[in-house]
C-alpha cells in the first residue's frame, strides 16, 4: 500500500509522514509492464564519493540515490543526457548526505511516479535540513511515497524491482540501507546501498536470492561491506565501485577488492574509470567506463 504525505508537522514546516511498513509483497503502481524488447542499462554515474545509480528499462527510469549537494549540476545533466524526463521510481536507500544531496533538486526538475524510502521506525528519524528538504518537496508535489519492506515489488518494462531487505535496528543509518535486485530478461543486478555487516547478514538469513550477474559494491567498497558469506552467495559477473578519486576513507579498502576478484568479478571503479555503463550486447554482459583507468 502506497504511503501518501500530509498531516500536522513533525518539525516546522514539514508535514507528518506515516513510516510504517507495508505490507510484504505489495505491487507499486508502475508503468505498464509487457515485453519492450529493450535492453536494460545500468548506469553508475559518477559522482565523486557519493552514490547515483540509472536504471532504464522499457522507456522507464529508476534513480537509486542521488549523489551529493556538490554533484547536483552534473547530476542533472548525466539524468538530462541520459534521456530522463520522467522517473518512474526514485530509491533513497538511507538518508546520508552523500545519497541523497541532489534529491531536492532531482525532485524539481524531473517529473517522479513514485518515492521509495527507508522504515524509519528503525532508526532515529533523521533531522537534517538536507533530508528536511527532501521531503519538503515530496510533500509540495504530493508524490506518492512507500516504505521499504522485504517482498515489495516494482514493475518498469521488461523487469522487476524487488525490496530484498529494510536495514536492521540501528542507530547507524548505513544499516538502514534498502538492499534490493532488479532482474530483467537480459541480466540481473544487486544493490545494498551503504549497508553493512548487519544489512548483509540479515539477507543472508532472510533466504532471499542474492545471485547476481551485476553487483554494485556495499558502502564505496569499505572494508565494513562486501563479506565473504555475502559475497559467496552473490558471486557477480561484474563488481562496480562508486567513490571519489583519493577519497579520505580510503574505498575501495584492498582487502575488499581481494575478495570480489576471489569470487571471479571483473572490478569497475568509478574513481579511475568515471561513470560505468553495463547492458547485454550480442548476448554479452558488458561495462564500458567513460574514461580509461588511471
Amino acid at each position: 500500500m502506497n504511503q501518501y504525505l500530509g498531516g500536522p508537522s513533525l518539525w516546522e514546516g514539514l508535514p507528518a509522514l506515516d513510516f510504517a511498513p507495508p505490507a510484504s509483497s505489495q505491487a507499486a503502481s508502475a508503468p505498464a509492464a509487457g515485453v519492450s524488447g529493450e535492453s536494460t542499462v545500468l548506469r553508475f554515474l559518477d559522482m565523486g564519493q557519493s552514490d547515483a545509480t540509472l536504471i532504464q528499462q522499457g522507456g522507464g527510469f529508476i534513480l537509486i540515490d542521488a549523489a551529493d549537494s556538490a554533484h547536483s549540476e552534473k547530476l542533472l545533466h548525466d539524468l538530462q543526457a541520459a534521456g530522463v524526463e520522467t522517473l518512474d521510481l526514485l530509491v533513497m536507500t538511507h538518508p546520508h548526505a552523500d545519497h541523497i544531496g541532489a534529491m531536492a533538486q532531482v525532485l524539481e526538475t524531473f517529473t517522479v511516479k513514485q518515492v521509495l524510502l527507508p522504515d524509519f521506525t528503525k532508526a532515529p528519524l533523521p533531522t537534517t535540513r538536507t533530508f528536511e528538504k527532501v521531503m519538503e518537496q515530496i510533500a509540495d508535489q504530493n508524490i506518492p511515497t512507500v516504505t521499504a519492506a522485504p517482498g515489495w515489488t516494482f514493475s518498469l518494462g521488461d523487469g522487476t524491482l524487488t525490496v530484498l531487505g529494510a536495514g536492521v535496528e540501528t542507530d547507524n543509518y548505513n544499516e538502514l540501507s534498502i538492499a534490493g535486485r532488479f532482474d530483467s530478461p537480459d541480466l540481473s543486478y544487486l544493490f545494498t546501498g551503504d549497508g553493512e555487516s548487519g544489512v548483509e547478514q540479515d539477507l543472508l538469513d532472510s533466504g532471499a536470492n542474492l545471485s547476481a550477474q551485476v553487483y554494485k559494491a556495499g558502502h564505496h567498497g569499505s572494508s565494513t561491506s562486501s563479506g565473504e558469506a555475502f559475497l559467496s552467495r552473490v558471486r557477480p559477473q561484474i563488481a562496480v565501485i562508486s567513490c571519489g578519486l583519493d577519497n579520505d576513507y580510503g574505498h575501495p579498502d584492498a582487502e575488499t577488492l581481494d575478495k570480489l576478484t576471489a569470487v571471479g568479478a571483473q572490478i569497475w571503479r568509478t574513481d579511475q574509470q568515471g561513470a560505468v555503463t553495463v547492458r547485454r550486447v550480442n548476448g554479452q554482459l558488458q561495462a564500458e567506463s567513460e574514461k580509461e583507468a588511471a
